[in-house]
């Protein structure tokens, strides 16, 4: 079922004045705040400054908390995800059409056809429902991709799906972004890299939660602390790389200490990374700590942090959170974290991805310059300020919508399914045309007409026909049949409708009509002779009988 939060606002006027814009996020967990997530309610906050903004969630979760305490309507929509569409899998058609099959999506089209919003944004690759229903109802589409999808030989085929139904496709670093170089995705394509709001990460705080953090997991200010940070801890976040590096470093380095503040959601997986410390005899070396959405309150206690992401990262939030909390970051040189070592001129501490040894060689440099540390770290906040802060954001941000203005842009409002009738929408309701005169006779052209999803079509209720006075012809033949209908037996027998006034022909019409009311009366006639006589036959020899 579909659910409503609202918060008053005091600027009802104001944002009246504004489009409507629904942004879809793809998950809104109620613990705990993943990258993606954090890069939805970021973009949604500063498109607030232009937009009516509308954020629609799969349930209740910090994100939509978050949202309506800046005074964002929220929906609850719980529409399934299309993990094929990342994976690069054969089965995404099927994935696709079983979205499409639930009542999910047929109140998620009767609601987008009900808000009327000026545009529809969909955040992750993962999450086509939205895209494909606002798409069919002629809304523009803002497909942001924030993943980098695996390649196979089905991505192309994926990535021209999010082309199709997207106006413009945003994405977070080139990488995510390397899909869609065809000339009609690439015409759609611009680049949005991510950023932050300092202002809400308090950075007069920062000194005292590096005392108090650093106090609460015994560790002391000649103790160099290295980080591991991530919301989930799963294989493709690389921990193991991490132990098999910080084991070596700590191998050459008995003072230093290291932190893992992450949620396990595969404990046995867990459990052996801790078992390699544990085996090591180095596992007293090691603090774990759940991931607290205060970042704030975990950055700060750091002296370097380390990313070893397996798989080719959408951007790689986490390294440059690091940086902007003025933390010298390691990692593999995976996707997005490549882009943003280089952007920020730290090129030289991405390795290559899934080297343990050059992981570990590389953390060894940064600790055996203790002195350094700081400064390296100092360094790097400044170019992430310069390369991702949100001067640079909102001037990209700019640019985009300069250039997407979606209430300018034609509504395709003429659409129909796979059969053969045309259907105007007219807010939620579609109305046939009666016949292809009636649609020409309204000024349309074939041209006109989209194609969309049956699912659409069945989702919203038909109005009445357009131009039904224009086809009588069809009308006589509907009464026709109306009466042939009324008039038979139960064995299909022709009856005289009772009361009926019988229409007087004329001409030839006439003369066939008399014909054939001869021969059928003169049957009847001999018929009925016919058993008279059978009859008293009958009756003379029951007589002698």
């Amino acid at each position: 079922m579909m659910e409503y939060a609202m918060k008053e606002d005091p600027n009802d006027v104001m944002h009246a004045s504004k489009p409507r814009l629904i942004v879809f996020a793809h998950l809104c967990n109620p613990d705990f705040v993943t990258g993606a997530e954090k890069l939805t309610a970021f973009m949604l906050r500063e498109l607030a400054a232009w937009y009516d903004c509308v954020l629609a969630v799969p349930g209740e979760g910090r994100i939509a908390a978050d949202a309506r305490a800046d005074g964002i309507r929220t929906a609850v929509l719980p529409l399934s995800l299309a993990p094929s569409f990342y994976l690069g899998l054969p089965h995404w058609r099927r994935e696709l059409q079983e979205g499409m099959a639930g009542e999910p999506f047929r109140q998620l089209v009767r609601w987008l056809a009900s808000e009327e919003p000026a545009a529809v944004l969909t955040a992750t690759c993962v999450h086509p429902l939205p895209a494909v229903a606002a798409r069919a109802l002629g809304i523009p589409v803002v497909w942001a991709v924030m993943e980098a999808m695996r390649e196979t030989e089905h991505t192309a085929e994926i990535a021209g799906f999010i082309a199709a139904h997207a106006d413009r496709i945003v994405g977070i670093s080139e990488t995510v972004l390397a899909p869609f170089r065809s000339p009609e995705a690439g015409a759609k394509a611009a680049l949005l890299p991510p950023s932050w709001d300092d202002h809400a990460l308090r950075p007069e705080e920062w000194p005292l939660h590096r005392d108090s953090t650093r106090r609460m997991l015994g560790v002391d200010a000649s103790q160099p602390l290295v980080g591991f940070v991530a919301s989930s801890i799963y294989a493709n976040k690389g921990f193991h790389h991490f132990m098999e590096a910080t084991l070596a470093a700590a191998a050459r380095h008995p003072e230093a200490r290291f932190l893992i503040a992450g949620n396990p959601v595969d404990q046995p997986y867990f459990e052996a990374g801790l078992g390699m410390a544990r085996e090591a005899g180095m596992l007293d070396r090691y603090r774990w700590i759940r991931y607290e959405s205060r970042i704030d309150r975990i950055y700060p206690a750091l002296d370097a942090l380390v990313v070893p992401s397996l798989a080719p990262e959408g951007f790689g939030l986490t390294a440059l959170e690091g940086m902007v909390f003025g933390k010298p970051v390691v990692s593999y040189a995976a996707g997005g974290l490549a882009e943003i070592h280089a952007a920020t001129d730290n090129a030289e501490w991405a390795v290559p991805t899934g080297d343990a040894a050059a992981l570990a060689a590389a953390l060894i440099r940064l600790l055996d310059r203790p002195g350094e540390l700081a400064g390296i770290g100092a360094r790097s906040r400044e170019a992430a300020v310069a390369a991702f802060g949100i001067d640079a954001y909102r001037a990209r941000l700019q640019a985009f919508l300069a250039s997407f203005r979606p209430e300018s842009m034609p509504r395709g409002l003429l659409i129909r399914g796979s059969g053969p009738a045309v259907y105007l929408r007219q807010g939620i309701a579609l109305r046939p045309f009666a016949s292809k005169a009636a649609f020409l006779a309204a000024g349309h052209r074939p041209e006109d007409v989209r194609q969309v999803p049956d699912e659409v079509i069945a989702a919203l209720p038909q109005g009445p026909a357009i131009g039904g006075g224009a086809a009588r012809g069809g009308g006589r033949r509907r009464r026709r049949a109306r009466r042939m209908r009324s008039g038979r037996g139960a064995r299909g027998r022709r009856r005289s409708p009772r009361g009926a006034r019988a229409r007087r022909p004329s001409g030839r019409r006439a003369r066939r009509h008399a014909r054939r009311g001869g021969r059928i009366v003169r049957r009847r006639v001999a018929g009925s002779g016919r058993r008279r006589v059978r009859a008293r036959r009958g009756r003379f020899r029951r007589r002698r009988g």
